[in-house]
């Protein structure tokens, strides 16, 4: 062998080895690790843009660009879509596929946006008493596990039509989950336009008093569905009559 093939042949398997670890580094995802309490994710990179996401300490995301001007990088969010976050308030480092676990069913469900909104408005249908009813509930959230919703509600069974308002405190129980059980206690007015031949609620306004319970579930791409059921006392002069509702439908928060 000659001279040349020798030392071409040593220095080859100490080459791969020295490019081994890099080359495999390569093979991994930038991800971005919160470094601050909070972090505010925003829609684009500037403290101008809207917010989207309000990460805490110690999440962290898939890093998808940086920002062509100012420290900013855009990150995956657990629903799968993306937003901008502060360069100062992450940590940058490199994961394999392999060592990235996500939550379970990440592939299925997400965190809904409740810890970044303001408000929620949900628009459900239903079953009231026997027959079908739609509902549309805006919601103003002073936090992400306290609020207050209006609820305005029609409803048509064979005894007659019900147009119902009420309004009250509504309670998000582990609002950063994927599935997030709320409650709510409401009172109100109910409009009673009941038929002919029907006596269960007097024609008129109705006072009202509801009370119920349900659960979000969230999905990629901000979708969030909400499910509940809800009991309705409405008050007569000489006595109260009770229904059930139980509803489904699609909620968006902003």
């Amino acid at each position: 062998m000659s001279p040349r093939l020798f030392v071409l042949a040593t220095l080859l398997p100490l080459l791969w080895a020295a490019l081994l670890p890099a080359l495999a580094s390569a093979d991994g995802r930038p991800y971005a690790r919160v470094i601050v309490e909070t972090a505010v994710v925003r829609s684009g990179p500037g403290v101008g843009y809207r917010r989207v996401h309000v990460a805490q300490r110690g999440d962290v995301f898939p890093v998808r660009a940086r920002a062509t001007k100012g420290y900013w990088f855009q990150i995956e969010l657990p629903d799968s879509t993306v937003g901008w976050i502060p360069g100062d308030h992450v940590y940058n480092h490199m994961v394999d596929d392999g060592d990235a676990d996500g939550p379970f069913m990440g592939w299925l469900f997400a965190p809904p946006q409740l810890p970044s909104a303001r408000g929620e408005v949900a628009l459900s249908g239903g079953v009231l008493g026997g027959g079908g009813m739609i509902a549309v509930r805006p919601a103003v959230l002073l936090d992400p596990t306290f609020g207050f919703e209006l609820s305005g509600t029609a409803a048509v069974a064979t005894g007659g039509r019900l147009l119902q308002t009420t309004v009250g405190p509504i309670l998000n129980v582990f609002p950063s989950s994927p599935v997030v059980p709320f409650m709510t206690v409401q009172g109100g007015i109910t409009a009673s336009s009941p038929n002919a031949d029907t006596f269960l609620l007097e024609s008129g306004s109705i006072a009202t008093l509801t009370a119920g319970a349900g659960l979000r579930f969230g999905f990629h791409y901000r979708l969030t569905l909400r499910i509940e059921g809800r009991a309705h006392v409405f008050f007569e002069p000489d006595r109260h009559v009770s229904q059930e509702e139980l509803s489904a439908g699609l909620t968006v928060f902003f």
